[in-house]
């Protein structure tokens, strides 16, 4: 593997919240293209270290590298800018507009307001939602909200996208859809995962990262990881967390 192949980077990052060690001394790459998940227990740091991937924390060691350039002081907007989309637990809406024009805007950050309808027209299709596209968002039920947020990351067009816990809350159909998503942003963008659900990491996972007390227990194919006895001792039923 070459430089050149790396899109996002962690090297040896820690965070400490006060005198509490949080992650420690973290190496993580991610190459163009690829699809990566995190998963672990409560309080393993898997979310930390999302938070830190994606500008929402600064390491309180270490540098994270997007590109090839260090993003450990970067605001978050900057990151997006550069590429990165981002979607947390909860959705980051905006809850007095409507469908529409929560989508047209964000496809106006990307790519300017001759082309942002057509962007917002084509990704309201194919998410499906039409049948609420004049409805503020505030109104919709949680995982139409979902939906609503990964359009909006859909429509920057992003080299990355960081994606937590994108199934929480929906349905199995709707699950199913997040996960064929999934693999369908992932031919154009290399994408990380954090989720608890296993059942909907066994229907997308590629390579999977396994946190566990703020450090990385082992990697590998999600076959290798649910084969792991560390693994299922720590995360997969021993019930220590889930």
């Amino acid at each position: 593997m070459t430089d050149r192949d790396i899109i996002l980077e962690a090297r040896g990052v820690g965070k400490r919240f006060g005198g509490v060690k949080a992650l420690g001394n973290i190496d993580f790459v991610l190459r163009r293209g690829e699809l990566r998940c995190l998963i672990g227990p409560n309080g393993a740091g898997k979310s930390t270290f999302f938070k830190l991937l994606s500008g929402q924390l600064a390491p309180s060691e270490g540098d994270i590298l997007f590109d090839g350039r260090s993003i450990r002081h970067a605001q978050q907007h900057a990151i997006a800018k550069r590429g990165m989309g981002i979607k947390n637990q909860v959705p980051t809406v905006l809850d007095g507009l409507t469908v529409d024009e929560n989508l047209w805007l964000a496809a106006w950050s990307a790519c300017g307001s001759r082309k942002a309808l057509d962007r917002a027209e084509q990704i309201k299709t194919r998410l499906g939602l039409e049948g609420v596209s004049r409805k503020l968002v505030g109104e919709l039920a949680h995982g139409q909200r979902q939906w609503v947020e990964i359009g909006m990351v859909v429509a920057r067009d992003p080299k990355v996208i960081l994606l937590d816990e994108p199934a929480a809350g929906m349905s199995d159909e709707e699950t199913q859809r997040m996960a064929d998503l999934i693999h369908e942003l992932n031919a154009r963008a290399a994408v990380v995962v954090v989720e608890h659900d296993m059942a909907f990491i066994g229907k997308i996972a590629r390579k999977v990262t396994v946190f566990h007390q703020g450090g990385i227990l082992t990697e590998g194919s999600f076959e290798q990881i649910i084969a792991d006895p560390q693994v299922r001792d720590v995360y997969l039923g021993r019930g220590r967390g889930a």
